[in-house]
C-alpha cells in the first residue's frame, strides 16, 4: 500500500478511536521482518502524571496529603530457656561472669535482656618451643614482639597481660606436662603435677584475675595435673580446661571436689556434646559449673562449620534444650594456625602486612563465633583481643568514642 494511503488510513482510524480508551485485538497475526515501536511524548507524559498519584494529576498539592499515625509493635520473640550463668571468682573478690543470655547475642532491640557480654581470656603457656637456649621458635612475629621478654617466665607473662593489656582473665596452659610435646627442644624439661601446682600458686599470687587451668592434650598426664592444680586452688572457683569423652569421668569429679567449673570439649559433634553434658550433670556437677567448647575451626579452615555448630547449640539452648543451655568457649588462638595469618608478606605481598593481617584473622574468627553464641574467646595477640572487645562494645550499644586505628594495632599503642 502506498505511503500516502497508509497515512490517510491512520488519520481516519485516529478520528474513529478518539473517544475509545482501549482497543483489544483478537486473532491477529503480525508478519514483519522488523517491528518498530514508537512512544509518543504526550502519551508518556500523561502516563507519568497518572503514575505519580491520581490526586497530584488532578491538580492537588502535597499539602492536601497527611501522614496517618500508626502503631508499630516490635516483634519480640519469646525464648523458653535462659543460658546458665557461670561465675569465675577469686578469693580476693575478683569475679567474671559469663552466660545468662535470654536472647541471641547482639539481638537488636532485645539485646538489653542479656546481662553479660562475651569476654576474652588471654592465653599463657608454661613452655614455648626453643630452637636454642633463649631463642623461642614457632611463634608468629606479630605475637612474639609483644611477649618476647616474658616467654621464659609464665608468671611475668600473665602479669604483663593483666597490667599492660587489661586482661580480665587468663588461661595458663600446662603443655609441659606432656613429655612428648616438644621433641628436639634443647631446653624442654617435662613438668610434674607438683611443679605445675607450684607454678599455678605463683600465678595466683601475682595476678588478681581468675585463671583457667589449661591442659596439654596428653590424657593421663592431664588428669594427674588437674588433681594437683585444682587442689591448691580450691579456695577459688576457676575452670578445668578441658574434659573430653576420654577423660570427663575422671575430670568432672575433680572439679566437683574442689568447686571448680569444668569445660566440656568435643569435636563439632552434637551427639558427643549432649552426652558429655548429661553425663556430667548426672554425676552431680552443678549446672552453673558447666561450660562447652564445641571446637573452634578458624577463618579459611572450617569457620562456617564451627559457626553453624555454635549457633545450633546456642539457639537450641534458648529454645528449651536444657542439655545445651550453657556458655560456650572457643580457642580462637587457633587462627594463628592458618598460613594466611602468620606467613610473611615477603612470600605473599598481595596479602598485605602480616602485622595487621594476623590480628585481623584472629579477631574475625572471634567476632564471628561471638555472633553465633560464643561467650569466651581464648586469644593470643593482645591487639586482636583489644579490637574484639571494642567490637563487642560497639555491638552492645553505641559506637565507642575511640576504636584503635590500624596503625595502633601494629604497635599496640592502647
Amino acid at each position: 500500500m502506498p505511503s500516502d494511503k497508509i497515512s490517510a488510513l491512520s488519520k481516519d482510524l485516529a478520528k474513529l478511536m478518539k473517544d475509545i480508551g482501549e482497543v483489544e485485538l483478537e486473532n491477529v497475526d503480525l508478519f514483519a521482518e522488523t517491528l518498530e515501536l514508537k512512544f509518543l511524548p504526550q502519551v508518556i507524559a500523561m502516563a507519568g502524571k497518572q503514575a505519580v498519584a491520581p490526586g497530584l494529576a488532578a491538580g492537588k498539592t502535597l499539602k492536601d496529603f497527611e501522614w496517618e499515625d500508626t502503631k508499630f509493635d516490635i516483634p519480640y520473640q519469646d525464648y523458653k530457656q535462659q543460658i546458665e550463668e557461670v561465675e569465675f571468682k577469686r578469693s580476693n573478690g575478683t569475679s567474671v561472669i559469663v552466660g545468662g543470655e535470654q536472647v541471641p547475642h547482639f539481638f537488636g532491640w532485645e539485646n538489653e535482656k542479656n546481662p553479660h557480654t562475651p569476654i576474652v581470656i588471654y592465653d599463657v603457656f608454661d613452655h614455648m618451643r626453643h630452637k636454642a637456649p633463649g631463642k623461642v621458635s614457632g611463634v608468629p612475629s606479630p605475637i612474639k614482639k609483644h611477649y618476647l621478654e616474658v616467654f621464659e617466665d609464665p608468671v611475668e607473662w600473665g602479669k604483663l597481660a593483666v597490667e599492660k593489656f587489661g586482661a580480665e582473665m587468663l588461661s595458663l596452659h600446662f603443655v609441659a606436662t606432656d613429655p612428648d610435646a616438644f621433641p628436639g627442644d634443647p631446653v624442654f624439661k617435662p613438668k610434674s603435677p607438683r611443679e605445675s601446682a607450684k607454678l599455678f600458686e605463683d600465678m595466683l599470687q601475682a595476678v588478681k584475675v581468675p585463671v583457667s587451668i589449661g591442659c596439654s592434650g596428653a590424657k593421663e598426664h592431664d588428669v594427674e595435673m588437674f588433681k594437683a592444680v585444682a587442689a591448691v586452688s580450691e579456695s577459688e572457683r576457676l575452670m578445668l580446661s578441658a574434659a573430653d569423652k576420654e577423660t570427663w569421668e575422671r575430670v568432672v569429679p575433680i572439679g566437683m571436689k574442689h568447686d571448680h567449673n569444668v569445660l566440656m570439649w568435643t569435636q563439632l559433634d552434637p551427639n558427643d556434646q549432649k552426652k558429655l553434658n548429661l553425663g556430667a550433670l548426672e554425676m552431680g556437677l552443678p549446672r552453673d559449673h558447666l561450660l562447652m567448647d564445641p571446637t573452634c575451626a578458624t577463618l579459611g579452615y572450617g569457620l562456617e562449620y564451627s559457626y553453624s555448630i555454635y549457633q545450633r547449640y546456642h539457639l537450641n539452648g534458648l529454645r528449651g534444650d536444657t542439655s545445651l543451655s550453657f556458655p560456650m568457649s572457643a580457642g580462637t588462638t587457633n587462627a594463628w594456625g592458618a598460613r594466611e595469618a602468620w606467613m610473611s608478606e615477603r612470600k605473599h605481598p598481595e596479602w598485605g602486612p602480616r602485622d595487621l593481617r594476623g590480628p585481623l584473622w584472629e579477631t574475625y574468627t572471634a567476632i564471628c563465633l561471638s555472633i553465633a553464641g560464643m561467650d569466651i574467646a581464648m586469644m593470643f595477640h593482645p591487639g586482636a583481643a583489644t579490637m574484639f572487645r571494642e567490637l563487642v562494645k560497639s555491638f552492645r550499644k553505641d559506637l565507642p568514642s575511640l576504636i584503635p586505628l590500624a596503625s595502633d594495632w601494629i604497635t599496640l599503642e592502647i
